[in-house]
């Protein structure tokens, strides 16, 4: 689905299990989930109460998982996020979703139904806030976090790829998953890809495996980063052809005051 000028935007349509049709409008977002809540509500155990999301902006369509329990899977694959085409099946636990540019003609008109699109741009109701981080540092939004005493689910996307996942309780932060670059990310000033973040409400939390508090914690990471990045300099620094003194190599970030 390619933007051009001259193409005209429409509204596409999205059949779940081969009976129900939901139309979905350029510039809007379906939620998907167990809750009645949701746009597509997939009345099943197993399928979590926000599951997942179906962006679409009128000439590409974008499936996010939220961080569900059993998964979003696309032509058989588990994704985080990924884009999808028309023809691509959509499995979320037991149900299959399917995208269609126009509405299917082969569903029987009594089980139909057509919901009226939501012509809307923010994303599921789960949804404290989200936005690009190119503007300023990873580590100053967690910092907030911390301070206004949040509870719920960050997640970092990086260009294309998810990135980590951090769980705040209160504020402090409790587990991170998919947390290899993080400490990168916090020192970081400036990304040469897009960093992105979505902030979902949570209620039920993983077990709590950081006991230090969320200052020590950044400051920990960080500084080792910069023991790491110290260690990798004097590697590879050329040997002195004459005694000199000794000059400390660092690159510790300052961060800024934290108030409880």
């Amino acid at each position: 689905m390619e933007n051009t000028a001259d193409q005209e935007v429409l509204s596409a349509f999205l059949v779940v299990d081969g009976e129900v049709i939901y139309e979905i409008s350029p510039n809007s977002v379906l939620n998907i989930g167990r809750l009645d809540t949701n746009d597509v509500a997939l009345d099943d155990y197993k399928v979590s109460r926000e599951h997942a999301v179906l962006k679409y902006t009128g000439y590409e369509f974008m499936i996010v998982d939220l961080a569900s329990t059993h998964g979003t899977y696309v032509n058989g694959e588990r994704v985080d996020r990924c884009t999808v085409q028309f023809g691509d099946k959509i499995q979320i636990v037991s149900h299959e979703l399917a995208l269609f540019p126009e509405m299917p003609t082969d569903i029987e008109t009594s089980t139909r139904s057509i919901p009226t699109p939501k012509m809307a741009r923010t994303l599921d109701r789960r949804l404290k806030f989200f936005g690009g981080l190119n503007e300023f540092a990873l580590i100053t939004l967690v910092q907030f976090l911390y301070q206004e005493k949040q509870s719920g689910l960050l997640l970092l996307e990086l260009g294309q790829n998810p990135g980590p996942r951090i769980y705040f309780q209160d504020g402090e932060i409790i587990h991170v998953t998919q947390g290899e670059n993080l400490a990168e990310l916090l020192v970081r000033q400036n990304h040469e890809q897009s960093l992105f973040f979505y902030f979902h409400h949570e209620t039920n939390f993983p077990k709590r495996t950081i006991e230090e508090s969320t200052p020590n914690y950044l400051m920990s990471l960080c500084h080792s980063h910069d023991e790491m990045q110290e260690a990798h300099q004097n590697e590879i620094a050329p040997v002195p052809t004459r005694p000199s003194k000794p000059q400390a190599v660092t690159s510790r970030i300052e961060l800024p005051p934290i108030h409880r």
